[in-house]
């Protein structure tokens, strides 16, 4: 039998070391470890030398917010959106929210959608909901945007909500390939470049990004490459930075399905276009507030990262044939 033996070794760095066992091989693999393995023949044991320093902690982030969470949310502008939805379902849990939208804020009549509340901007609380115009697929603005929402906040962002899209799904622009730039930079980019402008002031393990993705990134009609590419893209950011951000924020995707976001309500809809669906409905903005309320609690979801949640009434489940 071989014998193992570590040099410069602590308990707490045990967690990080994978070992493997090939017939009368020991092999150590050390992603911290500059010479990654070191053989000691006359002693017949492997020493694992000069670790590089384990990752810092990210700094403090100063927290003036009053003891309240704060959540921004992109997509905001319109009142009957996923995105205003978002914003109220937060707000009535206690948080404070910064909204994004490179549109003003639309006015909606009060009305009920089902059991969903719609309200017009001018219902939304000032001293808890701040509105910021920005265009999310420049950089230079997406940093000043944040700049304004945390001296808003006075501190830390607790959640990062990515809503905003352009969600023109059928490519039928006199120019498609600027169209198809243009989808990717809003959709796509616009996500990541927030998700990292916000990080510095997001507080290690009491964050959670949540990217909107659709389940056109799952399956197509013709000619929507530009969306179901942005919105697939969404999801591969998401495992990627759920893995990058390990032990820091939690990363997770949600994929809408139909959602009736037509100012009309019910009356737009068909008994036929509720029968498609297997849970005999389609799906309102609160049906992803609610999932996306799940997954900002630690408390509730701390064990869950890298995932994709389709909301969706099972239709990517249901198996098609031609009449």
């Amino acid at each position: 039998m071989l014998k193992l033996g570590v040099s410069s070794w602590s308990s707490k760095y045990s967690s990080s070391w994978l070992l493997l066992r090939k017939e009368s091989l020991v092999l150590i693999k050390s992603f911290r470890c500059k010479h990654r393995y070191h053989w000691g023949k006359q002693q017949n044991y492997i020493t694992v030398a000069q670790m590089e320093k384990p990752p810092q902690k990210s700094p403090e982030v100063p927290d003036n917010n009053g003891g309240l969470r704060c959540a921004i949310i992109t997509g905001v502008s319109k009142p009957y959106g996923i995105g205003r939805c978002l914003v109220h379902k937060f707000l009535e849990q206690g948080y404070k929210v910064a909204g994004l939208d490179i549109k003003s804020l639309e006015n909606g009549t009060m009305e009920v959608q089902r059991d969903l509340q719609i309200t017009s901007a001018s219902k939304l609380p000032p001293d808890r909901f701040h509105f910021v115009h920005a265009d999310i697929s420049d950089p230079g603005k997406i940093k000043l945007a944040v700049k304004e929402a945390v001296e808003w906040f006075g501190g830390c962002i607790h959640v990062l909500i990515n809503n905003a899209a352009r969600t023109k799904t059928i490519l039928d622009d006199e120019d498609p390939m600027k169209a198809f730039a243009e989808t990717i930079a809003a959709n796509l980019n616009g996500a990541y470049y927030l998700s990292e402008a916000v990080l510095p002031c997001m507080p290690p393990g009491l964050s959670s990004i949540i990217n909107i993705s659709s389940t056109r990134a799952l399956q197509s009609e013709p000619n929507t490459a530009a969306y179901s590419a942005s919105k697939a893209g969404l999801c591969g950011l998401t495992h990627s930075q759920a893995i990058t951000l390990a032990g820091r924020v939690r990363v997770n995707a949600v994929l809408p399905g139909w959602i009736n976001t037509d100012p009309a309500g019910e009356a737009a809809l068909r008994d036929e276009d509720h029968r498609w669906h297997p849970v005999g409905r389609v799906g309102i903005p609160q049906d992803i507030a609610e999932m996306c309320l799940f997954l900002a609690d630690e408390k509730r979801s701390g064990f869950i990262t890298g995932q994709e949640f389709v909301v969706d009434g099972g239709v990517t489940k249901k198996m098609v044939y031609p009449e």
